[in-house]
């Protein structure tokens, strides 16, 4: 630890009073842990396989012939275990599991932001022990003998510091979470009755070290003492010729403290937690820990109380007859079939004499005929030699052996789908899921145990990060999605660009652009929720977003898209979605760290879009003006063409008038000039003449006037949409105006 401090423990001159405590209490928890210990021992042993009693291994395994005594054959000792799976499954059950330490405020000035610091913290400290499994790892031992033990340590954030020797940081420390390998190397306080052993007043941890280790670690230690401890000492086990054991001796010591007020007086009991590395005679090493408790957290498994004695046990120690029952019936099966004798003949006298050395193989050699001599008693020829069949109780040896299995899932309480066995009577999905149910309700203590455990874990933390946490310290801690980030403890801050708090000084706090998390006020609980691995979270999360993104609008879809695709587990799905948020428009893209203000911005952008539409406004305006002037100089323009054009037509009409009296008078003339001619003739000639100019007249007058009222026509149509486009531009205008005012207003 950090703050471990060598001393020499001057023992020479007589026992230490720390070591003369620390042994009585040893002797303690010997006389009180000595079945409990036995027990877990005996579990360990029978779950690496040492499944036989030793006294029925011993007459299994045979013996030589002694005098007056044949030799012992060896006998089956067959080991089918039965065990290891359901463990396995209770096991991987809790390693597959997502315990999450929850912190929440709880009054005396705590706040949610500072609550979510110390969550993203105990979430990186569980990260970082994912390598060594110290949780898991205890509640295997817990399933397996009854209890398991993990820690917690502080250690030195960085390990080495080539920076400036005064800067505080060098000395910065943070938690974390270690397994203890032997959960038989903890000894504690046979008094703590509470489930997390927080009443405890003292623990033990021990290690056995080679003697060159030990002397190696601590060369200024007393090897005389220890050598003359090894033939006085009553502490079995702590010394020995090759070997020295050390422990690390936990304590509570309390000191008094009155407080009074308002006319009260109240005693507080203020606790004080101090280690020493210790042999059995002197102190190696002691340190002072910061928190009020021991900070060895135990994991139970099934915990009974007899007579007022705490009785632990796990899988192990439930199924050790059923899985020796197992045992004994499979081998006496297979000594009962593959060892039973063979069948014998069955011969008369002097049948098999002549071919006696065929006759002694015939059991083991498949011959294609075995001769024989034919013998006749009174004259009568006897039968052939015959087979003596006998049939060994196969049958029975098998249902017994059902019933040891079934005794191994009464006892662990896994049932056959869990142990993949198949039960013909039990096929449908609902029979399978009940069972299945059935197995883990039985096997939930172990998990919440696990939590339980956690709680308690987290409890310390939160109260040991404040007190190795200085002002101005960067914190690494973790979001829930495992996304790392830092933080400044106790010190007003900025994120730079690079994401790395940046003190802020002092006067120029500003609560809208900095942060600020005081660790050391406010009370806050803590909670364990038990969710599924991540894995498990992320198909699930996959597919939930994968069938919400069809029914959200179209910009939250393009939003969320990129964060499902990336939740996919095919490879480059991450590059996939990288380049999905840069195809996304700007104002639904994620701003980068010091990036203004994203409503702002849009803000920024409404007005200008408002400007704009403002000056596209006052553009409209003055090209339809311009085209009001456009249409009026068409009109104008149009009248004069039309004009014009019945000016043209008088013309023409008039010249076709005196063309046609001009040819009358030249056909009069010629008339006159004809000889021979009538009066009457003539006069018919004239009238007849005069009826065909009338003629050409009216038609030349009619066609006239359909032209000029064609033309007129056609300028009422042209002067009609010139007239309705006018009207469009005045509506527009007007309601132009209308919403300038109401925007004005």
């Amino acid at each position: 630890m950090p703050r471990s401090v060598p001393t020499n423990g001057d023992t020479r001159a007589g026992i230490d009073p720390i070591i003369a405590e620390a042994r009585r209490r040893w002797k303690k928890c010997e006389e009180a842990e000595d079945t409990q210990r036995k027990s877990i021992l005996e579990a360990k042993k029978f779950r690496a396989g040492d499944q036989w009693p030793a006294g029925i291994r011993l007459q299994r395994e045979g013996s030589s012939a002694i005098s007056g005594v044949a030799a012992q054959p060896a006998r089956p000792c067959l080991t089918i275990d039965r065990l290891s799976q359901p463990i396995r499954q209770l096991s991987n059950q809790i390693k597959q599991a997502a315990f999450a330490i929850d912190v929440l405020p709880n009054g005396f000035g705590a706040s949610g932001d500072v609550a979510d610091i110390y969550k993203g913290y105990l979430r990186r400290v569980q990260n970082a022990a994912r390598g060594e499994s110290p949780v898991e790892w205890a509640a295997d031992g817990a399933i397996e003998g009854g209890i398991g033990w993990f820690r917690l340590r502080t250690d030195y954030v960085h390990e080495t510091w080539p920076g400036d020797p005064n800067d505080p940081a060098a000395f910065d420390q943070e938690l974390r979470l270690e397994r203890i390998t032997n959960n038989l190397s903890v000894m504690c306080d046979p008094s703590a009755l509470r489930p997390t052993r927080s009443d405890a007043l003292f623990m033990f941890v021990t290690e056995d070290l080679d003697r060159d280790e030990f002397t190696s670690r601590w060369p200024d230690a007393d090897i005389n003492s220890l050598d003359d401890f090894m033939a006085t000492g009553d502490l079995p086990g702590w010394v020995a010729e090759d070997s020295v054991r050390i422990a690390e001796y936990w304590r509570i010591t309390f000191t008094d403290v009155t407080h009074e007020a308002g006319g009260q007086t109240r005693v507080i009991r203020q606790p004080k937690v101090e280690g020493f590395k210790i042999t059995a005679t002197e102190i190696l090493e002691q340190w002072q820990w910061v928190g009020s408790r021991i900070p060895l957290i135990p994991i139970l498994g099934e915990e009974l109380n007899v007579d007022g004695r705490p009785v632990l046990r796990g899988v192990i120690q439930e199924g050790m007859d059923a899985q020796r029952m197992l045992n004994y019936t499979y081998s006496g099966a297979i000594e009962t079939y593959a060892l039973a004798n063979k069948a014998p003949f069955v011969a008369a006298a002097g049948q098999i004499e002549p071919y006696l050395d065929i006759w002694k193989t015939a059991n083991t050699f498949n011959y294609s005929y075995l001769p024989y001599e034919p013998v006749s008693i009174g004259g009568e020829v006897l039968p052939p030699p015959q087979r003596q069949t006998a049939e060994p109780p196969i049958q029975a040896a098998v249902a017994l052996m059902l019933r040891s299995e079934e005794a191994i899932k009464a006892t662990t309480g896994v049932y056959d789908p869990s142990m993949e066995y198949n039960n013909p009577r039990e096929h449908s999905g609902k029979a399978i899921q009940s069972l299945q149910a059935q197995s883990d309700l039985t096997g939930s203590n172990y998990p919440m145990h696990v939590q339980r455990a956690l709680i308690y874990a987290g409890e310390l933390m939160v109260e040991i990060i404040p007190k190795i946490t200085r002002p101005g310290q960067i914190l690494q801690i973790m979001g829930q999605d495992e996304e790392p980030d830092q933080v400044m403890a106790g010190q007003p801050f900025a994120k730079g660009a690079n994401g790395i708090p940046q003190p802020v000084g002092p006067g120029q706090f500003n609560p809208e652009l900095h942060e600020f998390f005081d660790l050391t006020k406010g009370k806050y609980q803590v909670t364990v929720t038990v969710g599924k691995g991540s894995a498990t979270r992320r198909e699930e999360g996959a597919a939930a977003l994968g069938s919400l993104i069809p029914h959200l609008p179209p910009e939250m879809a393009m939003m969320a898209t990129p964060d499902y695709v990336e939740q996919l587990s095919f490879p480059g799905a991450h590059k996939i979605a990288e380049k999905l948020r840069k195809a996304l428009p700007p104002q639904l893209q994620d701003q980068p760290e010091g990036a203004p203000d994203p409503e702002k911005q849009q803000m920024q952008q409404m007005i200008q879009q408002l400007q704009q539409q403002i000056e596209s406004g006052q553009a409209q305006e003055q090209a339809k003006q311009q085209a009001q002037t456009q249409r009026e100089m068409s009109k104008a323009q149009m009248d004069g063409q039309t004009a014009l054009q019945k000016a043209q037509m008088d013309a023409e009409l008039a010249l076709t008038k005196a063309q046609i009296d001009a040819n009358t008078r030249i056909q009069i003339a010629q008339i006159n000039a004809q000889a021979g001619l009538t009066e009457a003739s003539i006069k018919a000639g004239l009238a007849e003449t005069g009826h065909q100019v009338a003629r050409e007249e009216q038609m030349i007058g009619h066609d006239h006037e359909l032209r000029v009222q064609a033309i007129d026509h056609d300028h009422d149509r042209e002067m009609a949409a010139v007239q309705h486009e006018i009207a469009e531009a005045q509506a527009d205008r007007a309601e132009q105006a209308n919403q300038m005012n109401g925007d004005d207003a």
